[in-house]
């Protein structure tokens, strides 16, 4: 088995300033390779602490990964512990170099020593380029163990993962003799973990080589089945056979383009030529947001109305006042008008409605903290489906977004009855 380390450095960190989000991507990233993350912690910006934490986890793993620490002031230490565990010295990098000064020539903005110390990098090392910022990442090969280093800008760290360790780690895989895992991800929405459990657990009984996973998020659950890359041509029939059923015993509530949710949602939508509006009051934004996440959301979202008050939603989308004096703003008529006429106003295929008690404070024992209604419009029927969540504000509204998404999706992909 190849095991992997990650190591995030930052006071910052550790003190809750910034939220380590890091760590979690890589040992995602690491996971779908096939590489058993063994370890993950976070340390101080003390470069002893550095080396010391490296040479320990370097005793039981493979591959060590290091974020944070690697840009140009005071407190980036990270290059020099490096160079001090491998006993080297720091030497120039041309091509980051040539790389520094073209990026700020490029913005027009004058580079100093300081930013050229970026360039410095362990002269048992090679440079990753780092196509979005300054600070190259760092790879050194020692003693047959992949040792990283990399920026701890989150969108940096990823683009030099990417674009130059993902291959290094293939590589390394095919030379070598030991097992490593190979994973199948079947997506899912709209069904929770315990269903899921109840309809498929007997397979994971039935097969003790297939490891079977639960990954629950707010958007729905990641069922994952891992293999050993030893045992694959094997039992290569038997995967693809529990594959088959895990399909079929979920079937509406798997998503067919395997990927996230609102990937998939997104991808079918503009293969169908269909287009999207919503009016949201709880979630303030937030469903419009996920929407615009990804690249050529233009082609699915023509716009959204946050209507938190009374008064906006009579304003913006002509919600009754008499809907709102009888049935209240979370109520299934209130999430009808607005679905439908959000839908009307911007001239869209569909309209998502969201409203709702997101929390801690204004439930009732009628409309309990939680309450939500998500409405759902096209030109041949609107409709309004209730739900009660969870206690937590935070909570409540990623499940309303991502629940009315889910809805949708299954409502156009498999013809699902609201």
């Amino acid at each position: 088995m190849i095991n992997a380390a990650i190591i995030a450095i930052g006071d910052e960190l550790l003190i809750g300033e910034t939220i380590n989000t890091n760590s979690a991507w890589l040992g995602q990233e690491l996971t779908s390779l096939g590489i058993n993350v063994n370890s993950s912690v976070t340390i101080s910006d003390n470069q002893e602490q550095i080396i010391g934490t490296i040479s320990k986890l370097s005793e039981i793993n493979d591959i060590i990964i290091t974020t944070g620490g690697l840009g140009p002031t005071k407190d980036d230490i990270t290059k020099k512990a490096i160079a001090s565990h491998f006993g080297v010295d720091l030497i120039e990098d041309q091509k980051t170099k040539l790389h520094l000064l073209n990026y700020f020539k490029r913005r027009g903005r004058v580079i100093t020593d300081i930013h050229l110390e970026q360039a410095l990098i362990p002269s048992c090392a090679v440079a990753l380029d780092n196509s979005v910022g300054t600070a190259p990442g760092i790879f050194i090969k020692h003693s047959n163990k992949l040792y990283f280093n990399l920026p701890g800008v989150p969108r940096e760290m990823k683009s030099i993962f990417q674009e130059n360790i993902n291959f290094i780690i293939n590589d390394y895989k095919s030379l070598i003799t030991e097992d490593f895992f190979i994973y199948k991800t079947i997506y899912t929405t709209g069904i929770v973990e315990s269903e899921i459990a109840k309809r498929i657990s007997y397979l994971d009984d039935e097969n003790d080589t297939i490891k079977f996973a639960y990954l629950p998020s707010y958007s729905g659950v990641r069922i994952r089945l891992g293999i050993l890359n030893s045992e694959l041509k094997i039992i290569e029939n038997i995967l693809a056979d529990v594959e088959s059923k895990v399909r079929q015993h979920l079937y509406s509530y798997v998503i067919e383009e395997e990927k996230p949710l609102n990937e998939a949602f997104q991808e079918y939508l503009i293969s169908n030529r269909w287009n999207i509006a919503v009016a949201e009051s709880c979630t303030g934004g937030a469903l419009g947001k996920l929407l615009t996440e990804l690249s050529g959301s233009s082609k699915i979202f023509e716009g959204g109305f946050i209507v938190y008050s009374n008064k906006a939603k009579q304003e913006l989308l002509n919600v009754q006042k008499s809907t709102l004096e009888n049935f209240g703003a979370v109520s299934e008529q209130t999430a009808m008008e607005l679905a439908n006429n959000c839908r009307l106003k911007l001239k869209t295929d569909f309209g998502l409605s969201i409203t709702g008690i997101a929390g801690p404070n204004g439930g009732t024992k009628e409309k309990p903290v939680g309450t939500v209604w998500i409405g759902i419009s096209d030109s041949k029927e609107t409709k309004a489906i209730k739900f009660v969540f969870l206690k937590n504000r935070d909570a409540n509204r990623e499940l309303s977004k991502f629940t009315a998404l889910s809805l949708l999706y299954r409502k156009l992909k498999y013809n699902i009855e609201l």
